[in-house]
């Protein structure tokens, strides 16, 4: 029996390794590509510009050449190289679109604005029968909370672009429109259309990686970046009325404020 189980044992192991490698060579070619994505935004490399040659980016990136042709493929893709058959190989044509439609909001105001072109699926409802993860500091909690899982489209991307986790109070849950039109809304902005006493938000940004759940919902590869953002906002008495935890694609994502030196 022991020996049966060792060819089992290894064709696992084969397996495993299989995928570990496949899924390095998707991250391999989209690291590259961001590099070289990078020195055309920053206006390294300019429109008319011709790219480093085939072998030069695989002496200086340490890659296989054909992880060289699929970050290249993949910027001819958006839009920013053109390949040439002949021997100039590739050159740039435009700068990276501004793809990053989730400018992160400072205040309410901003929240509504950014988020008109969003629509979102609700992928999981229900009550919520645990306390918030939160410090004293944070707030006082609520009797109870309504967990709520969404996806979240823009009009102008195939794919979802975020998928959030929120936990509400669960009075203020049950008196939001429940109108079919109103469901496809943003909780945030649903709460500001009741007129919900919103009293402070509190937004705490980190960067990390998708998960294999995130990177099945947001259609990306797992391990790709992801901007996570902890919302939690309190009403006038200090109350948590709504917890969240909001996961957006990193490449659509930029945090946009200014500073006045004057005062």
């Amino acid at each position: 029996m022991k020996r049966a189980s060792k060819p089992s044992t290894k064709r696992g192991q084969s397996r495993r390794l299989r995928e570990r490698k496949q899924r390095l060579g998707i991250s391999t070619y989209r690291r590259v590509a961001s590099v070289l994505r990078r020195r055309i935004s920053t206006g390294e490399w300019q429109p008319g510009d011709r790219l480093p040659a085939l072998d030069a980016l695989v002496e200086e990136f340490k890659v296989g050449r054909v992880t060289v042709r699929h970050a290249l493929d993949l910027l001819a893709d958006e839009g920013l190289i053109v390949r040439h058959r002949d021997r100039r190989g590739s050159s740039v044509t435009a700068k990276p679109l501004d793809r990053r439609w989730f400018t992160l909001a400072l205040n309410l105001a901003e929240l509504e604005t950014h988020s008109s072109s969003i629509t979102v699926t609700e992928l999981e409802s229900g009550p919520w029968g645990s306390r918030l993860p939160v410090t004293a500091t944070e707030g006082r909690q609520s009797d109870s909370y309504h967990r709520v899982v969404h996806l979240h489209h823009h009009s102008d991307f195939p794919r979802p672009i975020a998928m959030t986790e929120i936990l509400i109070d669960s009075a203020i849950y049950a008196g939001l429109d429940a109108k079919a039109t109103k469901r496809k809304r943003p909780i945030l902005e649903r709460l500001a259309a009741r007129h919900a006493d919103l009293g402070q938000i509190q937004q705490t940004l980190t960067i990390g990686e998708a998960d294999l759940d995130l990177a099945r919902n947001l259609g990306i590869h797992e391990a790709a970046p992801i901007a996570e953002l902890r919302r939690i906002i309190r009403n006038g008495a200090g109350t948590i009325i709504y917890f969240g935890h909001l996961f957006f694609r990193g490449d659509l994502v930029r945090l946009d404020f200014s500073v006045d030196l004057k005062t």
